[in-house]
């Protein structure tokens, strides 16, 4: 059966959000090829159509998910800026981690994997940050920001009740919104 040109972008596609999606949750190294392929309906053997091995997704997944961040914060403006990180710093996106940010929960796998996954990594933090501090003071508000997001996020994941929870993502958010304001 012949496929339609497009198919193998749109499989590498799915195979992204799909991955990208069951590594937030779960965790990228305890996702096997396996899985990831039966839950996007393919077999084993089809993923080496798409990437050469397991670290070479993880970079495609770290690229991907990143981009999706940097989306919600370049050419922004302040008050869509300050949305979005009214969202990040939201039980929902505590809950519904496999639909959040892929910083929260890769980031320490991305730091035991290779070289190129760091150097897409870290690429793509230079972009996010710079996206962000056109929102800040300066480079290192716009550091700071990050950091504080990102680590009530999983601060947050690992406390056992709500209205903890809730309280550190309010006294985050209050300072990032203060961040964005000062900076004007």
């Amino acid at each position: 059966m012949r496929y339609r040109p497009e198919h193998k972008d749109n499989t590498r596609a799915r195979l992204l959000e799909v991955g990208g999606a069951l590594a937030k949750k779960d965790g990228f190294s305890t996702t096997g090829v396996d899985r990831l392929m039966a839950a996007v309906g393919l077999t084993s053997g089809a993923f080496y159509s798409h990437f050469r091995s397991k670290a070479e997704l993880l970079e495609a997944i770290v690229e991907n998910e990143l981009t999706r961040s940097l989306n919600l914060f370049a050419n922004k403006t302040d008050q869509q800026v300050i949305t979005a990180l009214e969202s990040y710093l939201s039980i929902s996106h505590i809950n519904n981690p496999a639909e959040g940010c892929a910083l929260t929960s890769l980031s320490a796998e991305v730091a035991r994997s290779n070289s190129a996954t760091k150097q897409t990594f870290e690429r793509m933090m230079l972009q996010l940050k710079a996206a962000v501090q056109a929102h800040a003071a300066d480079e290192n508000a716009a550091w700071a920001t990050i950091a504080q997001v990102v680590g009530a996020v999983m601060i947050a994941r690992a406390m056992a009740t709500e209205g903890s929870r809730k309280s550190l993502l309010a006294a985050v958010m209050h300072h990032a919104r203060e961040m964005v304001v000062a900076a004007k």
